[in-house]
């Protein structure tokens, strides 16, 4: 009888979930350019900001299975950490040459724009290593998340306040099971999703925007966002639930078939990485808030994102790039040892065979 293997379909599921993700992060970075204009944009920023990165995060953790693989930590420091330095050198020459600063600055503890996610990312998989041995893990890691708040000292230094403060969207997606997505995959989740959707604007439209985006960005101690009120670590809390809510909501209304866009959101870290520099430029030398004076100038910056995210997710793109984004740069520097060890192994188990045999 033959032994036929069943290979495992992709589900498109995460990665249409994944791409829209990333498109409404790379929207945001446009968008935040011309929040003030009115308190709409600012509100609606302010809205897709609790849903964006906290709902890329628990699919990330989701997608963050069997790290007590054998060479886990090997492969997270080739596809997280070396595309990391290599961005932050790179972006840092290069916004050193776009903003015309007088001096070059560089510092790795320091993430380039949104490459705090990046370093992020891998402090998390780490991390995994300690809290799963803990007991109730989720609740330790919202204790910290809150907790973290507390501390004046950690701010963006080491990205200490939003890798803890996110931590618990990422151990959650890691515990979270297929099974448990299932439920969003329903028909009747969608209703429950625009209850949601529309409770939760309510509730946060309540709160000065400018206070709700200090409370989103996480990049800052309470007594930093002018808070010293003991019990200040509520509001993050209520935050944390407000994610959870409109991350489910999101996740209601995401394709579960396959779409045009389905291949795409396997090549996110394209886009993740690369666009902040571009978004950047385009502020700088070609598009100018200050004259935005009709809704057709505010229309542009969707467009942009949707050909922004569509160029980085291209096949010449991520060929060329492929080396930086994946690591696989690693693997070209130590070609030539590896050539050298395999020529000249025969030599070295010979003389072993030798030693041993005298």
């Amino acid at each position: 009888m033959l032994n036929i293997k069943t290979v495992k379909e992709r589900d498109p599921f995460y990665d249409n979930a994944r791409f829209i993700l990333v498109f409404l992060v790379v929207l945001g970075h446009f968008i935040v350019q011309v929040k003030h204009h009115h308190w709409l944009i600012f509100e609606f920023n302010n809205f897709l900001s609790l849903i964006r990165m906290p709902s890329l995060v628990v699919i990330t953790g989701f997608l963050s299975k069997g790290f007590n693989r054998p060479g886990y930590i090997e492969k997270n420091v080739k596809a997280i950490l070396v595309p990391y330095l290599l961005f932050q050198i790179i972006f840092a020459y290069y916004y050193y040459i776009l903003y015309d600063k007088s001096i070059f600055t560089y510092d790795f503890f320091q993430p380039q724009f949104s490459l705090w996610f990046i370093f992020s990312l891998f402090m998390w998989k780490m991390l995994l290593f300690i809290f799963t041995r803990l007991s109730h893990p989720l609740i330790w890691a919202f204790v910290f998340g809150v907790g973290i708040g507390y501390v004046e000292s950690a701010g963006h230094y080491m990205n200490i306040q939003r890798t803890f403060t996110y931590f618990p969207y990422f151990l959650l997606g890691f515990y979270l099971k297929k099974e448990q997505f299932e439920i969003v995959k329903k028909k009747s989740s969608k209703l429950i999703g625009m209850v949601i959707v529309l409770i939760v604007w309510f509730l946060v439209s309540q709160i000065p925007p400018a206070e709700v985006q200090s409370w989103l960005a996480a990049n800052r101690s309470y007594v930093a966002n002018g808070h010293e009120e003991w019990y200040i670590g509520l509001k993050r809390a209520m935050f944390y639930s407000f994610s959870l809510l409109v991350g489910f909501a999101f996740l209601c209304f995401v394709p579960k078939k396959k779409t045009f866009f389905t291949k795409l959101g396997q090549r996110t870290a394209y886009i993740y990485i690369l666009h902040g520099a571009i978004v950047k430029t385009l502020y700088v030398h070609y598009i100018r808030p200050e004259d935005f004076n009709s809704i057709w100038d505010y229309i542009q910056l969707p467009v942009y994102a949707v050909l922004l995210v569509l160029i980085l997710s291209s096949k010449p793109v991520t060929w060329i790039m492929r080396p930086l984004i994946e690591g696989k740069i690693v693997d070209y520097c130590i070609l030539p040892f590896k050539w050298i060890i395999n020529k000249y192994k025969p030599v070295f188990q010979r003389n072993e065979e030798i030693e041993k045999s005298a």
